[in-house]
């Protein structure tokens, strides 16, 4: 009889303390409903300020990209959008929340799901970034997902090889460890990037976030992927953000993308055959927002003919000019926000440049382009 009391007492009390973790388990569930109906708020409110202040300050570089994000947002005629929670995993102080996130751009629906990890602050749960695994190399820290270890370690393989070549041929180091992150496709990286974006690429980076890119089988794409990108994170950096945006890619493509390809495609006839009648010039790329483009000829052109631009004032004034083109537009106040965003400012500035670096203007470079291509 009294064996049986006390089992009853030890049933009471482990129904009681069950139902106690089901009831906080219930509490945590709510509270983390309630943050997702939150941010979910704040973007359709394009209230970046607010937004901010949803995340947390343990990374830098992702408060920077939501800032980035948010911004585009706030400019952009997105509608309709919404996230939805498929899956949540509480643990201590960290859960990981499946997110459904979808809106519609044009009449077009887009969705992505991704794995959020949200983390508690000061008795307040903070959007930490996705679920991501770290992995550490001399100058990286590459953040994927676990599904996607084995092309993370492709990463590792190439990106110390990348540094190397990017330092040889800039002639400088990039400062700092750089972070690069490493999404499931091509679709959840554009999201991750603007949801306005019009179309999908393989790398991304805006200064200072981390170099962003996806699922490759081949390494060295992961090589020239990261060559191209740390140009920009070293050029953007020298110049304050003040790079045109045509300028930046074709810094890039000439110290990355060229150095990587048969001499031949980095040739005025093979340019000039390639595009026929449509070759870029400066007034035209100063035109053009890449990131609203669609025709994948035309996104080509505008890569191929910034770096042509950027061979011929090489081999017409010397790399080392070209390169105090850069500092003079680093002089300059720092600008925040993305290439497009900043791109009006940059442009009247490497206007302001040239003539003191070059000792002619932007038209008379322009001209002697189009001369050189024509002889």
């Amino acid at each position: 009889m009294k064996r049986n009391k006390i089992l009853c007492v030890i049933l009471f009390i482990l129904v009681t303390l069950i139902s106690s973790c089901s009831d906080k388990n219930q509490g945590i569930e709510e509270e983390i409903r309630n943050f997702i109906n939150q941010q979910e708020k704040l973007v359709l409110q394009k209230d970046v300020e607010a937004y901010i202040g949803t995340l947390s300050w343990e990374s830098p570089e992702y408060v920077a990209e939501k800032k980035s994000w948010m911004r585009d947002i706030k400019s952009s005629d997105i509608q309709d959008y919404q996230l939805k929670i498929e899956d949540m995993d509480i643990r201590d102080n960290q859960a990981f929340v499946e997110v459904n996130q979808s809106y519609r751009l044009k009449d077009d629906l887009y969705e992505v799901r991704y794995p959020l990890r949200l983390v508690k602050e000061r008795g307040s749960w903070k959007d930490g970034d996705l679920k991501f695994e770290n992995m550490k190399t001399k100058h990286f820290i590459i953040k994927y997902f676990s599904s996607s270890t084995k092309y993370a370690e492709k990463i590792r393989d190439v990106c110390e090889i990348a540094y190397e070549n990017v330092q040889k041929r800039y002639g400088e180091g990039i400062e700092g460890t750089t972070v690069i992150k490493l999404y499931k496709d091509k679709e959840m990286l554009r999201q991750s990037v603007k949801l306005s974006f019009g179309w999908q690429f393989a790398g991304w980076y805006e200064y200072p976030e981390s170099i962003k890119t996806t699922e490759f089988e081949n390494a060295e794409d992961y090589r020239e992927i990261l060559e191209h990108e740390l140009i920009h994170k070293l050029t953007i950096k020298k110049a304050e953000n003040n790079l045109p945006y045509w300028f930046a890619e074709g810094l890039a493509m000439y110290f990355s993308n060229f150095q990587n390809e048969p001499e031949i495609y980095s040739m005025k006839d093979y340019y000039l055959n390639t595009y026929k009648n449509k070759w870029m010039t400066i007034e035209k790329l100063e035109k053009l927002n890449l990131e609203i483009m669609e025709d994948e000829e035309e996104i080509q052109n505008y890569y191929d003919g910034a770096g042509m631009i950027v061979k011929f004032m090489i081999d017409t004034y010397g790399e080392e000019r070209v390169k105090k083109i850069i500092e003079a537009l680093g002089s300059y106040d720092y600008l925040e926000g993305t290439g497009a965003e900043v791109d009006t400012v940059s442009i009247q500035r490497f206007h302001e440049v040239i003539p003191k670096i070059l000792e002619i203007d932007v038209t008379e470079l322009d001209d002697s382009w189009k001369a050189y291509l024509k002889q």
